[in-house]
């Protein structure tokens, strides 16, 4: 209780002292006081109480009404019963709106914008109901709807930026991790928006009658420029600052003028919270857009890690349960070629032995396509040679050149090498079977980047079948699962598009270009 009761006191304090400010710069730019009262002071108090806890709505309508009635004593030639009246009534408007106030920031936002549009009307209607103003003269009832919708416009979601920063975000624990951690000071960005309120505030006073008209739409360049830094909240603070100036320097002015302002600032709170919010918005979507490709990219590699795995279990299980049922197999047949005396017996052993060596033979290029032996015991250029051999570039004239610079293999990752042979097996297949090259070029380069160029001069293809067939599609999607780049194209398409990819004159056939990051982590 005692505790309740001091903040109470604390919460009544604060408030009085903000209403008797801000009715003060209100009197300055209307030059009314009851229509002061009805600007800032009463917009401050709908963002308070819809940003508060309800048990100190007490003390914020106490110091409130405290303040009208010391100006009610002050200034008695003005009826302040209609003021009182439209504090009361804006209860339980309030009430409701603090009832469906929760949830994501678009629901926030319209349940303010029609609370601050229903105290609008109700204000309106009350000013006007206690005979204050003339019943039928709606230009006064539009200008006293225009201020208080403004004044919402201008205080009410600066009272929810506030309330967002201290109570919405997530705050790190003060704990000795603190003391590691810079603290980092933009004085440039301040520096930078500083001159740019400067300039405006400048602009506002010195530009010629002619051009005055302009002069508010300069405004609009700060709230782009923190819309676009610092996203909503960006955006209604240069809204903000922007209002301040435009009254700072507006004095004196006439009711067509004023009403030309308070249009003026409540287009630019409206276009600010807008675009800040839009730009928000589009900033959280690539926040999570990002976050999902990291935790896709991080799968992917789980995935290849796991099928490669699964590889290299298969071959090992098929080496030794295979090939030594195959031995087994060979022993016995013989052993039964030399026993059996017959021509039909040694004629059956001999078929066992042969079968036996088909499947031998069968099993050993499985086992070279699941996990070549190669590329573990000598490394990636041996098993990309091995391949070669396989394929009988020889037999068919087709002539490979291979660049590999030295310690390449130093810097690459088991997954990274297993990667690239994927890719050098894929391609010179195709090669072989398809291509009807006579020069293959094997490029390897190492970078911040390891880049692998397979190019021939063959037929070419026309590189939209490459999504028909799974191998080079396969092979695509693989790369890019692993924050790569592939690009594959085809002497059919124009030499400027191929030149924007490789540093020499490709070859007239196919070019395939691999660029994969360092994947130390990917081991």
């Amino acid at each position: 209780m005692r505790s309740f009761s001091l903040t109470s006191l604390c919460v009544w304090l604060f408030v009085c002292c903000s209403w008797f400010c801000l009715w003060g710069i209100s009197y300055y730019f209307i030059m009314d006081p009851i229509l002061a009262t009805v600007f800032f002071p009463f917009a401050l108090r709908l963002g308070l109480t819809l940003h508060s806890s309800k048990k100190y709505w007490l003390a914020i309508y106490s110091a409130e009404w405290c303040g009208l009635l010391l100006l009610a004593l002050s200034l008695p030639q003005y009826s302040w019963l209609a003021l009182f009246i439209a504090s009361v009534l804006s209860i339980p408007v309030t009430l409701l709106a603090r009832r469906y106030y929760k949830g994501v920031q678009w629901r926030l936002l319209t349940v303010m914008a029609i609370a601050i549009t229903t105290l609008a009307l109700i204000n309106m209607l009350v000013l006007n109901g206690v005979h204050l103003f003339d019943l039928f003269n709606t230009r006064r009832l539009g200008f006293i709807f225009l201020i208080s919708m403004t004044s919402g416009l201008m205080l009410v979601p600066s009272c929810y930026l506030i309330w967002n920063y201290l109570f919405q975000k997530e705050w790190i624990p003060l704990t000795v991790d603190v003391v590691s951690r810079p603290v980092e000071f933009r004085s440039q960005h301040l520096f930078f928006f500083c001159l740019l309120f400067i300039a405006n505030i400048l602009l506002q006073v010195h530009l010629p009658e002619q051009l005055s008209l302009f002069a508010p739409f300069c405004l609009a360049i700060p709230i782009i420029v923190l819309a676009f830094r610092y996203g909503w909240e960006g955006a209604l603070l240069g809204t903000l600052l922007n209002s301040i100036a435009l009254i700072a320097v507006r004095s004196e002015v006439s009711s067509i003028e004023t009403v030309d302002l308070l249009l003026s600032l409540s287009a630019q709170s409206i276009t600010g919270i807008l675009l800040g919010i839009g730009i928000q918005h589009q900033r959280d979507l690539n926040k999570k857009l990002s976050k999902q490709l990291k935790r896709n990219y991080s799968l992917s590699r789980q995935l290849v890690t796991a099928e490669e795995s699964v590889r290299q279990n298969i071959a090992r299980e098929l080496h030794d349960e295979i090939g030594q049922n195959i031995t087994a197999i060979r022993t016995q047949a013989s052993i039964l070629k030399r026993v059996e005396t017959s021509q039909a017996g040694e004629s059956c052993a001999s078929s066992i032995e042969q079968l036996s060596l088909n499947i031998y033979d069968t099993t050993k290029g499985l086992l070279s396509q699941l996990r070549p032996k190669t590329l573990d015991d000598l490394g990636l250029k041996a098993a990309i040679e091995q391949v070669i051999r396989d394929l009988h570039f020889e037999a068919q004239e087709i002539d490979v050149a291979m660049s590999y610079p030295k310690g390449i293999d130093d810097v690459m990752s088991d997954m990274l090498q297993i990667t690239l042979f994927r890719v050098a097996q894929e391609a010179l297949n195709n090669i072989a079977k398809y291509a009807k090259a006579t020069e293959v070029l094997i490029t390897l380069s190492v970078d911040d980047n390891i880049t692998m160029e397979i190019e021939d001069n063959g037929v070419g293809f026309k590189t939209s079948d490459t999504l028909k067939g799974f191998g080079l599609r396969g092979m695509k999607e693989r790369i890019e699962a692993l924050g790569g780049q592939c690009v594959i194209t085809s002497h059919t398409q124009p030499k400027a598009e191929l030149q924007m990819y490789y540093d020499h004159p490709p070859l007239a056939g196919t070019n395939i270009r691999v660029v994969l990051p360092q994947l130390s982590s990917l081991s």
